[in-house]
């Protein structure tokens, strides 16, 4: 399938292309040039459900109970954690 590559250095993705692959607008997709071809390939990007941010939250209080680290509770530690990761 032919594609013109806009101004902007961009492309359309063919609405069938998109509809096989699951794709919506935001989605990530990785690009590799490979020899003489471009390859795309969709990727998902796993976010921490609630009870993840628990665990490591958990785990955070250990390491920071033995690195000295202190925190007032959990809550602040997930606070802190989730502000790092913005």
């Amino acid at each position: 399938m032919l594609r013109r590559i806009t101004r902007n250095k961009q492309i359309t993705i063919p609405k069938e292309f998109m509809e096989r692959l699951h794709l919506n607008e935001g989605d990530y997709i990785n690009i590799e040039c490979e020899k003489d071809s471009i390859r795309l390939r969709p990727v998902v990007i796993d976010k921490f459900s609630s009870d993840d941010y628990k665990k490591l939250a958990s785990k955070l209080d250990q390491l920071k109970n033995e690195a000295g680290i202190r925190y007032q509770d959990s809550r602040s530690t997930r606070k802190h954690l989730k502000q790092m990761m913005k």
